[in-house]
């Protein structure tokens, strides 16, 4: 029960983030499964129903990254489908012991982040491949 009202908790904040005329749907999040780490200590989802492009070649798509299923971090991913570039626009955290989500800007990292490019074979490029459009000739 928790959990569940931990997620709701996490879709309507997410929500609150998306400008109104952005095209994002308003309904709970569908969080699907895209990476683990090589232990299975850390999992990657992202949410099928906050994939927006608010441009051309540029994804808008929120990421979750868990740890051990008790704590985890959301972060709005801004992806440059056309240049294989990533940046964070916003990011928050979960605490499973507190039960409080936070925004987690900290002294080493600003939001945006800049951009930075995508690496063959990581996370971010298994991502990239589900979300961005297939380009002609690809």
């Amino acid at each position: 029960m928790r959990r569940l009202s931990t997620l709701i908790v996490l879709a309507v904040i997410g929500a609150s983030l998306m400008p109104s005329g952005s095209g994002a749907s308003q309904t709970a999040a569908e969080w699907r499964f895209f990476h683990t780490s090589g232990d299975n200590s850390i999992s990657y989802y992202y949410d099928a129903e906050s994939v927006v492009f608010p441009s051309a070649n540029i994804v808008n798509v929120w990421v979750k990254l868990e740890v051990k299923s008790k704590v985890y971090s959301l972060a709005l991913w801004e992806i440059s489908c056309s240049e294989r570039k990533l940046r964070t626009l916003i990011k928050y955290g979960y605490d499973g012991v507190s039960g409080v989500v936070v925004e987690l800007p900290n002294a080493s990292e600003m939001y945006p982040t800049r951009w930075g490019y995508i690496v063959p074979e990581s996370y971010e490029a298994k991502l990239t491949k589900i979300v961005c459009p297939r380009q002609k000739g690809n």
